[in-house]
């Protein structure tokens, strides 16, 4: 036997009559000519090797053999059905579940209303967010535990599909009575002779502003600090100053210290969404994707 040929017709042609027990009746309900499902039962039976169906002129009754492989050819069509409503749920983002990392900077602040506006839409549709820092972004996404992540590292595409999403502005960050706080704006170079306060090296922060620090004339504060929160609290107590992206500046503003934009051309903070190379999303990931794309965190800026 080819279980191969075993269509889903012919199942259905098969459990129709064992229920309804006349041949007209079944092929009506299979909107098929009587013909035709008399010929579908009985390739069936041959694919079989086996008689379904004791016919007589009054009514159809299933033999032994029919009796035992009802259930089970009811079974695959209920399974059949099922697995076909669940992935119609999917793709219609009726169920589903979505995994993303991101930066706690990024989390914290830019992304829960964009999460509450997308379970909106799709209530049915969980959310996982990993809040971790740069290095365990690039791992979730390589182990596959997460659909994708959500930072700013853009030497990435030789590993990942990277997708942008929005170009942020950077900001020094000090406290209101530092010599530079009242400024509209600042270059770099205004930095220079400053106690600076650095971010680890491992961090994203660092990674982009390193190539046009590193020209710069800057007093070593002495410390080296992996977040943004403890930045802010080393600038209150007057450790020195930092520059930051105006995605984070929460941290800042909230401790009560002043931020000014930095002016230097072409000095911007790139938000990247990756994926594992050459993978699909989901539809449910990739709507969610979208949604960020399309949301720009220009509140955020503007208020500075």
């Amino acid at each position: 036997m080819n279980q191969h040929n075993l269509s889903t017709h012919l199942l259905n042609a098969f459990v129709t009559l064992a229920h309804c027990h006349q041949f007209n009746l079944a092929a009506q309900r299979c909107h098929l000519s009587q013909p035709a499902f008399s010929q579908a039962i009985r390739r069936l039976e041959q694919e079989l090797g086996v008689r379904l169906f004791d016919r007589n002129t009054r009514s159809v009754l299933l033999t032994p053999e029919g009796e035992l492989f009802l259930p089970v050819a009811q079974q695959v069509l209920d399974s059949l059905k099922g697995a076909v409503e669940n992935l119609r749920n999917h793709a219609e983002r009726r169920v589903g579940k979505v995994a993303i990392a991101a930066l706690p900077s990024i989390a914290a602040e830019w992304l829960p209303p964009i999460l509450v506006e997308y379970r909106e839409r799709y209530p049915g549709i969980a959310v996982q967010l990993f809040d971790v820092i740069l290095q365990s972004t690039l791992a979730l996404v390589r182990e596959g535990i997460v659909d994708f992540a959500v930072n700013a590292d853009t030497n990435l595409k030789d590993e990942f599909d990277v997708r942008p999403l929005f170009e942020d502005r950077f900001y020094l960050v000090c406290r209101p009575d530092h010599s530079l706080a009242e400024r509209r704006g600042i270059l770099l170079q205004d930095l220079a002779g400053q106690r600076y306060i650095h971010s680890i090296k491992t961090a994203s922060l660092w990674r982009q502003l390193y190539p046009y620090l590193r020209q710069v004339p800057l007093r070593d504060s002495g410390f080296e600090v992996g977040y943004l929160s403890t930045i802010a609290g080393l600038i209150a107590s007057g450790a020195g100053i930092s520059v930051v992206a105006g995605i984070s500046l929460f941290n800042f503003t909230r401790a009560g210290l002043k931020a000014v934009p930095v002016r230097d051309d072409g000095l911007r903070y790139q938000i990247i969404a990756i994926k594992r190379r050459g993978r699909t999303l989901s539809i449910a990931a990739q709507t969610l994707e979208d949604l960020l794309a399309a949301t720009q965190p220009e509140a955020l800026s503007a208020q500075f």
